[in-house]
């Protein structure tokens, strides 16, 4: 058989990263010889089916990054790697940047097809990870800061359902880092880089491996990994693009009349002091908005930050013994702390923001007369003196809301492999725990012993005070622990796989198995968020108690049809203790007619119970980001801080009437293999997902549509002044909703070449981009919403580009090596219109990377690289559903050009 037949459909599996070292990658850990000399046939496991098989049989499409491509990526983490996969939208994401302003716990989690991390399986070892411990609305799925980055070895992504394979939860596909095996020697390896413009942002990394043991002489290897790294915060004033939230260019106004000092609304006084005290930092005099007022310009505020300052520690280790030449016992083990410190404005306080148990009591803050800050000249003027005036204030006194989040995991998996006759056994047992911790550093006073300050006369609202008034306004914050989540997955898993049957064609393999599951959530909340006591922390939180049981049996079927035609049937039925039974099939069809061309396709059907959080979760309160108008009232009133530029009370919470979601998912792909040299490949996929579950409905979604939204509005009753009017909002429904349907399609698209090797060396050049032809949504009233290339009316945050792909060049000639890499996607529309009401088009963006690495001093790697090599800024959007605003953090690095240099030492 020519030996490029048998690699043909392994064109698919190619990486769309950096290149390849030695031609067309492979599923396996075996390296392609430069000679293309057939090898021995090898069965290996595939993601995506459970049967083994020699490399390269796979009918599903793979996308596998190798350990030498996510080093030329310059990638330190599982977050940034993924970043770099067409297939993983921005829209939904959940990273780093999104603390700023949002609770997340500091989750990180992967989101293919931009459909969220809870449709998204991920796998260490083809085994489950734990779901993350702190899941709140819109985070769910597993924490990638729990993946041991310097131990893998490579990563394969499967892009399509496989619910009849790993569960009913793998909707959008799966991707599963497999660790380095049977290594022997030892590696250590630094890094480090920062950003060429001024501020923070720098970053340092360490890890090393170490490896010992032969298998087939010593029958046993044993392999650890540890690695640390340090990323260092980034102020939002230290970059041009995101200094202000205000820009009327835009239509973004981002900034909030709750400043210091503060705005008094009784009689439209405005600014107390006068706009000339505007100078703090905390309060800036916008001419264009007011005559009168104090805006607070988040961006622009001291300490606020855009990254984060983050610690992440994480160790690997490995067992294996080999009992005989059949079976071998294996352990692994892994254990991860994320320690994440960030940073946001002073909290507002005002009576434009409840609290209490239920979030009814207004946070009022006044000066009355008689108090020694009294504004008596602008009372006078405005002819309300001798009235208690209400104020808009930032309670700058108490300091920036400065909170630590901590999360820690560990998996432990023991298990028994080998062979009985024909028949490849694994059973394995596997417990995993998340653990979750929010500790409250400063900045967010408890209302019920502020407010009786604020409003004492002591305080002064619109200027300078004593050193003992602001040590005893900081003495009413909270400090402490807010928050411990716990979760765990424990189970057991048997499979087997077998030839069973010669037929004319090759043989007929089965695969078997069962599982076992029980996964459990325990969220304890400190009692003083219960009782809404804490100013800035976004509502009232309750505690959340749930488990759940699943057992899975599962069949799968290799049917060789023809010498040209292979068929994979399969099927899954999974029990669960609280939503019953559900069963789902998938097939698949390979067709090679000959050695150049291999024909590809697949049908399957998903299913996803809702999570133990989206079911149990109590409701609870909240407010929208700053900026944020009544397009209603708001032409009309222009009252800013009730309809315009203010902050909307939200309602969050779980929902026990949720459906459960099934899908389906439909592939049809062609691989063209012409030569050795080059590849090209297209995979058209589409998936259709029933009564999707989404954690609400974007704020800036709702207001901009409230002909189909406005169902989850909460108004009050008219005023007096505008009684033909709506009345004022009152909160804005956020709790978790199943959403009618989701119809998703689209290609993806590698292509390969390499260049023949010539005296001053070889080129190779790697595309993989993803094509979306259709993103869209139904709405409430049965109508469909696209969100292709279009974040306005968008139900999830971020960003689905029409086309997004990593390319490389790569060079490579004795020790010496570069790459030469370009991240693109496509412009969209923006989440809001301008001023005048116009949509309006965030442009394309393209960054590009360069690394070159030496290797010719023995046992020693140096690389030096940049990323962002032109110092390109962000694409500006006008949208406000993150606390980083002038551009979009889910898929710009706000460092900008960042340059790195590494070194490694290995050994063996």
């Amino acid at each position: 058989m020519n030996p490029r037949k048998t690699k043909l459909s392994v064109a698919l599996l190619q990486v769309l990263g950096a290149g390849l070292a030695a031609g067309v990658a492979s599923l396996p850990a075996v390296a392609q010889q430069a000679n293309d000399k057939p090898q021995a046939k090898e069965r290996i496991e595939v993601t995506g089916s459970n049967i083994k098989r020699v490399e390269g049989e796979s009918a599903l499409p793979v996308t596998v990054i190798t350990r030498e491509e996510i080093d030329r990526s310059g990638a330190t983490t599982a977050m940034e790697l993924l970043q770099l996969i067409g297939s993983n939208a921005s829209a939904g994401s959940v990273a780093l940047t999104s603390t700023i302003g949002a609770t997340t716990f500091s989750a990180q989690t992967a989101n293919l097809r931009g459909l969220q991390g809870g449709r998204t399986l991920v796998l260490i070892n083809g085994k489950r990870v734990n779901g993350f411990a702190g899941e709140v609305q819109g985070v769910q799925g597993v924490n990638l800061a729990v993946i041991p980055f310097a131990a893998i070895e490579r990563v394969e992504v499967l892009k399509d359902g496989a619910s009849a394979v790993y569960g009913s939860d793998a909707i959008a596909g799966v991707i599963n880092f497999i660790v380095r095996s049977d290594y022997r020697g030892g590696e250590a390896t630094v890094f480090a880089g920062m950003p060429t413009r001024s501020g923070g942002g720098k970053q340092e990394t360490y890890s090393g491996a170490l490896g010992f043991g032969d298998l087939n002489k010593d029958r046993y290897n044993v392999f650890a990994a540890a690695s640390y790294n340090d990323q260092h915060n980034l102020l939002q004033k230290d970059r041009d693009f995101s200094k202000t939230s205000l820009n009327l260019d835009l239509g973004l106004v981002g900034i909030s009349s709750n400043s210091f000092p503060g705005n008094i609304t009784t009689g439209g006084i405005g600014a107390g002091g006068g706009v000339s005290n505007c100078t703090s930092g905390y309060g800036t005099y916008f001419p264009e908005l007011s005559a009168k007022n104090c805006y607070f310009d988040p961006s622009g505020a001291p300490g606020v930050e855009s990254i984060p300052d983050t610690k992440d520690t994480n160790f690997f280790g490995q067992v294996k013994f080999q009992i005989n030449n059949n079976w071998q016992l294996y352990g692994t083990g892994l254990y991860s702390k994320d320690e994440n410190h960030f940073v946001i404005q002073p909290v507002p306080i005002s009576n434009l923001f409840n609290y209490g148990p239920n979030g009814d009591i207004p946070a009022t803050v006044t000066v009355s007369p008689g108090q020694p800050f009294y504004p008596t000249a602008q009372a006078t003027a405005a002819g309300v003196n001798g009235q208690v005036l209400n104020v808009r204030y930032r309670a700058v006194l108490n300091g920036n809301r400065d909170t630590t989040d901590t999360n820690e995991g560990y998996q432990l998996i023991g298990g028994l492999k080998g062979s009985v006759g024909s028949w490849d056994v694994d059973a394995s047992y596997n417990y995993s725990q998340g653990k979750t911790t929010e500790h409250l550093n400063g900045g967010f006073p408890l209302y019920s012993q502020v407010l009786p300050l604020l409003n004492g006369g002591t305080v002064n609202l619109f200027g300078p005070n004593s050193d003992a008034v602001a040590q005893a306004v900081k003495a009413t914050n909270f400090v402490g622990d807010t928050f411990t989540g716990k979760s765990t997955n424990e189970g057991f898993t048997a499979k087997a796989s077998s030839e069973v049957w010669q037929l004319p064609n090759g043989p007929l393999a089965l695969a078997l198995g069962a599982e076992y599951r029980k996964e459990k959530l325990d969220q304890t909340y400190n009692p003083v968020l219960a009782g809404g006591d804490v100013s800035g922390y976004g509502g009232n939180f309750l505690d959340v108690h749930a488990s759940r049981n699943d057992t899975a049996f599962y069949g799968e079927l290799n049917i060789p049809l023809l010498k040209t035609l292979e068929a994979n049937v399969a099927i899954r039925t999974d029990d669960y203790s609280d939503f019953g039974r559900t069963n789902n099939p998938k097939a698949s069809l390979r067709f090679q007619p000959n050695k150049d061309v291999l024909l590809r396709a697949s049908y399957g059907t998903g299913f996803l119970a809702p999570s133990l959080y989206q079911l149990y979760v109590p409701n609870t309160a909240g407010v929208s980001a700053p900026g944020t108008s009544d397009p209603i009232r708001c032409p009309v009133t222009h009252d800013t801080g009730f309809d315009c530029s203010t902050q909307f009370g939200l309602t969050f919470g779980g929902n026990r009437d949720l459906k459960p979601e099934q899908s389906e998912n439909a592939t049809f792909g062609i691989v063209f293999e012409p030569t050795n040299q080059l590849s090209i490949s297209a995979d058209y996929f589409k998936i259709r997902l029933r009564d999707a579950i989404t954690n609400g409905i974007p704020v800036d979604t709702i207001l901009s549509d409230l002909a189909t939204y406005g169902n989850l509005v909460t108004r009050g009753p008219s005023t007096p002044d505008y009684p033909s009017l709506p009345g004022r909002i009152q909160t804005i429904q956020q709790t978790y909703i199943n959403l009618g349907n989701v119809h998703i399609e689209g290609w993806d698209t590698e292509i390969h070449y390499k260049w023949p090797r010539m005296s001053w060396g070889r080129l190779r050049f790697d595309l993989s981009g993803t094509y979306y032809t259709r993103n869209d949504s139904e709405n409430l009233d049965g109508t469909y919403s696209g969100s292709v290339s279009n974040a306005f009316g968008a139900v999830v945050v971020g960003v689905i580009p029409r086309w997004k792909h990593y390319a490389a060049f790569s060079y490579d000639q004795g020790p010496w090596s570069a790459t030469l890499a370009n991240t693109y996607q496509t412009a969209y529309t923006d989440s809001q219109t301008d001023l005048n009401n116009d949509l309006r088009k965030v442009s394309s963006m393209s960054l590009w990377d360069l690394q070159g690495t030496y290797s010719g001093i023995k046992n020693l790697k140096v690389t030096l690289g940049v990323k962002n090599l032109f110092d390109t800024n962000p694409p500006q959007t006008n949208q406000q559903n993150t606390f980083q605003v002038g551009y979009d953090p889910n898929y710009y690095d706000a460092r900008a050009r960042f340059v790195y240099f590494s070194v490694r030492y290995a050994f063996k």
